[in-house]
């Protein structure tokens, strides 16, 4: 019986509610409920696991019911010992913690005492501890005792998809934590499948439409503009951004645009109506006939990388856009945002634990704009492209890709087989590192994946278009969601 089982079995025998163990025990209505819905458990002889046990203990003998401290401890001791833990769950998981805090082995084996070779043996999914609970139970001492500061948990938060609170106390983190890492964590999957969702249903004529960019008038006429602005706070920022896409859009420069910004993106991105008048304000400058050159930034949890991506995926689209990301981003304390075009710069920065403590400069200063310019360009001579994008007008580009990394047939046997492409690529072409997948979920994409070098998003309708991406964290998301 699992944990869960047996204390919904002790909460029935004692003809108590949830509310009754959460008041008699001083643990919250949140703890009581998660452990009674499987989402969370105590580990043995832990404080929270003591406090229940001393609870039932005292319920019992106010209702003269012989059950003893030693038979409820017992009982819910077998019931967490007999569950075992998944341990593909865990090496997955504890490579994704490892990814997106860039935590060194060598300073995990220090503190647990674990070879570090071992540890890379293990995180290779080559090697399995002999007491794996104690091993787990061991790392999860190194992550909360090595991520303490208030910025270090929010970034954890976000990659557990857990509230900060639930990381206050020690106690309540090492859980968080253990039962995050033993548990098939189906979030990144979601985020994923939200994104590749909207990819496999866009429709750039229905997009045109629904925004009415026929009607689209692009500003021509002279207007007085500032030399220079500062804005403050979350408001701040998207005003500036609305301000620099309007400078931009006003002015006679053709040059291209430079975005660069390590900025969260959750409070822009849930704002629907300043996501409307940033995709008209994109709409406009992409039928002014502008190039957009941007450098995403991959060093943040997938689910807010994709949120991101997904801001873009218009722009994507048209293929008006080049993409980049950097392998090892600027490391700063307070985080950045720089924009700049032919007539107009941006230079932003936040706070990353108050995004109300943000401070944003606009100029259209043509020292200014320039030095912005010269800087941009040369923060993207330091990134990689994030993927290459392949319309229709490019057929010629993307059969050269083809025959370069040796997949072959592709086009002919799409043609042919109307895209159910459910074989092995490797019975089709040369190259046995390579195949192709078509989900049922989707109707109009599907996926070339080259296991040592990229993954392909083959997209058949509304515009045809090929997505070719090179960044490994999310190939890997989205390789993790394909094999689901």
């Amino acid at each position: 019986m699992s944990f869960q089982t047996e204390l919904k079995k002790y909460i029935d025998l004692l003809n108590i509610s949830p509310k009754e163990l959460s008041d008699i025990s001083g643990l919250s209505p949140t703890i009581i409920s998660r452990y009674l819905n499987g989402k969370r458990t105590p580990r043995i002889n832990s404080d929270y696991f003591n406090q229940i046990i001393i609870s039932l203990n005292q319920i019992a003998s106010s209702k003269n019911i012989d059950l003893t401290e030693d038979i409820i401890s017992q009982t819910l001791k077998n019931s967490i010992t007999s569950s075992t833990i998944n341990y593909d769950i865990f090496v997955n998981n504890f490579n994704i913690l490892l990814v997106e805090l860039k935590t060194n082995i060598g300073d995990i084996a220090k503190y647990t005492g674990y070879d570090a070779s071992f540890i890379s043996r293990i995180k290779n999914n080559t090697r399995k501890p002999g007491d794996a609970k104690n091993f787990v139970d061991s790392i999860c001492n190194f992550f909360i005792n090595a991520y303490q500061e208030k910025a270090e948990k929010l970034h954890i938060a976000s990659i557990l998809n857990c509230n900060i609170d639930d990381l206050k106390e020690m106690e309540n983190y090492k859980n968080t934590i253990y039962n995050w890492l033993t548990t098939e964590n189906k979030n990144n999957n979601q985020s994923i499948r939200n994104f590749l969702t909207k990819l496999d249903c866009f429709d750039l004529n229905d997009y045109v439409t629904k925004i009415d960019y026929s009607k689209v008038k692009i500003i021509t006429s002279p207007v007085i503009i500032k030399t220079s602005k500062i804005y403050y706070g979350k408001t701040g920022r998207k005003q500036s951004e609305a301000d620099f896409l309007k400078t931009t859009l006003i002015s006679k420069s053709k040059e291209p645009i430079y975005f660069y910004n390590d900025l969260p993106m959750t409070e822009p991105g849930s704002d629907e109506e300043f996501k409307q008048k940033w995709a008209l304000a994109i709409t406009m400058i992409l039928k002014k006939g502008l190039h957009l050159n941007i450098i995403h930034n991959v060093d943040r949890p997938i689910n807010e990388m994709l949120l991101g991506l997904e801001s873009w995926l218009p722009v994507y689209m048209t293929g008006s856009i080049s993409p980049y990301y950097f392998v090892n981003p600027p490391s700063n304390i307070f985080l950045g945002s720089y924009c700049s075009s032919g007539s107009v710069a941006l230079f932003g920065e936040c706070n990353p634990v108050n995004a109300e403590i943000s401070r944003f400069y606009l100029t259209t200063k043509k020292d200014e704009v320039k030095y912005f310019n010269e800087r941009n360009k040369y923060m993207l001579s330091k990134a990689k492209p994030l993927m290459d994008i392949f319309k229709e007008e490019h057929e010629q580009e993307f059969e050269n890709f083809l025959k370069e990394q040796n997949v072959y047939f592709l086009k002919d046997f799409c043609e042919e087989s109307s895209c159910k492409c459910e074989m092995d690529m490797a019975s089709i072409n040369k190259n046995s590192n390579i195949s192709l997948i078509k989900k049922d979920s989707f109707k109009n994409i599907n996926f070339v994946i080259n296991k040592n070098k990229w993954i392909m998003i083959n997209k058949e309708l509304s515009p045809k278009i090929h997505f070719v991406i090179y960044n490994n964290k999310l190939i890997n998301a989205i390789k993790s969601f394909l094999q689901d």
